[in-house]
């Protein structure tokens, strides 16, 4: 399944908007926000126990999983390009098993949890919590919508870092070294993306620039916002990935892609890429395969680091920081 979902769930009470634009949104809320009501509506529509006026409005089959971890991954294993919803008191919600069959299934899936799910690869800007947006005009219905936690998050101190920390040391880590070493900066990298917290926390004094992969640093979002709240200096980037920015960098040409990458949701079927990063790889390595440019994420190719080049993505880099 690829493009964007809405999803419209109507009581005669409530109201719950869902625009969902990748394969793993999740969902969060303080208790009685309204998360698990939601789930309960759907699950009483789709098994036909719902009240009058209550109906669940999208172009794609839904569908709640609940049970046990063998239950679900059978009820899983029948759904094809519908949008699956799981509420985090659901414990198979947390396991490896379940982890294995979303990566593997071509559904767009809905969590309500406010725990990470580490063994998944889910977007920084695809987290979000249920606001209530007051009434509707002479009527007692509520409406809920989602808001991003974590909004297109970008750094905000203009001043120039003074070091970069990268998740790890492959491709990404050589250019931004490449990068910092023209800025006579310092760049380090975290060996991991669990451990990019863990850098800032040790590092509180320091101004770091924190450069992650957005597409799939989810999971750890939450650790690095309690440590930059912990920091007085620091901030973290999140573009959808490394391999994105070579792409947007103009450094590769190719037919079309400024088309992708002004709408990549269209392009991205959730089958065979479980996140956008993994889909941005794969496009970077065909689009050069053969050519000066051929790209590996081991390791770089050193026609990626001429002065042009790492002068292109310094740029984007500068623009960031002056958001």
């Amino acid at each position: 399944m690829k493009g964007s979902v809405r999803v419209l769930v109507f009581t005669k009470r409530l109201r719950y908007e869902l625009n969902l634009h990748r394969n793993i949104t999740i969902i969060q809320g303080d208790s009685a926000s309204g998360k698990t009501t939601m789930i309960q509506i759907i699950g009483d529509y789709l098994s036909r126990r719902a009240g009058p006026g209550t109906e669940v409005v999208c172009d794609r089959k839904c569908v709640v999983l609940s049970g046990d971890d063998e239950s679900a991954l059978a009820q899983l294993s029948v759904q094809k390009n519908a949008v699956v919803f799981v509420d985090e008191q659901e414990r198979f919600l947390y396991s490896k098993s379940f982890a294995k069959a979303v990566l593997e299934s071509d559904c767009y899936f809905v969590f309500i949890t406010r725990d990470s799910l580490n063994m998944l690869p889910y977007s920084v800007n695809e987290i979000y919590y249920l606001k209530n947006s007051g009434y509707y005009q002479n009527t007692r219905q509520i409406y809920n919508s989602m808001h991003q936690v974590y909004p297109e998050i970008n750094v905000t101190d203009k001043s120039v870092p003074a070091m970069v920390l990268t998740e790890d040391s492959n491709a990404g880590y050589e250019m931004f070294q490449a990068v910092c070493q023209d800025m006579e900066i310092i760049c380090e990298s975290a060996g991991g993306k669990s451990n990019v917290a863990k850098y800032i926390l040790a590092h509180k004094e320091d101004q770091i620039l924190a450069i992650v992969d957005g597409a799939a640093f989810g999971a750890d979002m939450q650790s690095v916002m309690h440590a930059l709240e912990m920091s007085r200096h620091s901030h973290v980037w999140t573009p959808e990935s490394f391999e994105y920015l070579i792409l947007q960098s103009s450094i590769v040409q190719a037919e079309g892609l400024g088309e992708i990458l002004s709408q990549p949701g269209e392009f991205i079927e959730s089958g065979e890429y479980p996140s956008w990063e993994r889909y941005f790889t794969h496009l970077l390595e065909s689009m050069t395969k053969n050519t000066i440019y051929a790209y590996s994420k081991r390791r770089l190719n050193p026609n990626y680091l001429t002065k042009g080049n790492i002068g292109k993505l310094k740029k984007i880099m500068m623009e960031a920081l002056q958001k």
